[in-house]
């Protein structure tokens, strides 16, 4: 018997060579383009956000209400008829508050409030200014119908008084005609807006059920 007829047992093939390295070397250009991309996006989001100018300054040529001298539950009604949560957040990157937006549209002669470019003036003007001054820009520059322009010349329109001597009813009729999703009927637009102040805490119920709608001129 020769080695030739012997049955010897043949060794397993040798494993195919390991391909962790080239996978590890893919894995890392892909991570590293995401991250040039991330970082590509951030900077030109940040360079889009620096080239929108400052909103413009607040100008009127008509009399102007000093909400200083509103009464709060009458500057309530209109937040509560064009944006409820205008007091609870103040940070809103890039978008603000409706009653914000509104004014830069105004004061940028910009017709779409929703605007990106609206939105990162407003979120300046919210950096700078409080609450009240905000609410005080709008409400001297908002259109309440019957031509009149700003709030002053609204209490006149309305009920041929000052600003400063609306009573909430009289408010509520004034901001109904602000709010962007109010019934067509004037009474139940009305009546909308204070049930909101009631849901707000702005409000008792018990308040309300003693308010009767007041007489336009």
């Amino acid at each position: 018997m020769t080695l030739a007829d012997v049955d010897v047992e043949q060794p397993p093939p040798p494993p195919p060579p390991a391909r962790t390295g080239r996978r590890l070397r893919a894995l890392g250009i892909v991570a590293g383009v995401l991250v040039l991309t991330l970082a590509g996006a951030g900077l030109a989001a940040s360079m889009y956000y620096d080239s929108i100018p400052e909103p413009g300054e607040f100008r009127v040529d008509h009399a102007v209400a000093d909400v200083t001298e509103l009464p709060l539950p009458v500057l309530n009604t209109f937040v509560a008829a064009v944006d409820p949560a205008f007091y609870e957040d103040p940070f809103r990157p890039w978008s603000a508050s409706l009653i914000t937006r509104r004014y830069v549209a105004y004061a940028a002669q910009d017709a779409d409030a929703s605007s990106t470019r609206i939105g990162i003036m407003a979120d300046r003007l919210d950096d700078q200014y409080t609450h009240q001054q905000i609410l005080g820009f709008y409400l001297n520059t908002a259109d309440f119908g019957r031509g009149a322009i700003g709030l002053e010349p609204a209490a006149q329109a309305y009920f041929g008084k000052p600003a400063t001597r609306l009573t909430v009813a009289e408010a509520a009729v004034l901001a109904a005609e602000l709010a962007p999703d109010a019934p067509a009927n004037r009474m139940a637009a009305w009546e909308q807006v204070l049930r909101s102040m009631v849901a707000r805490g702005w409000l008792a119920q018990a308040d309300l059920t003693v308010l009767s709608y007041p007489t336009i001129r």
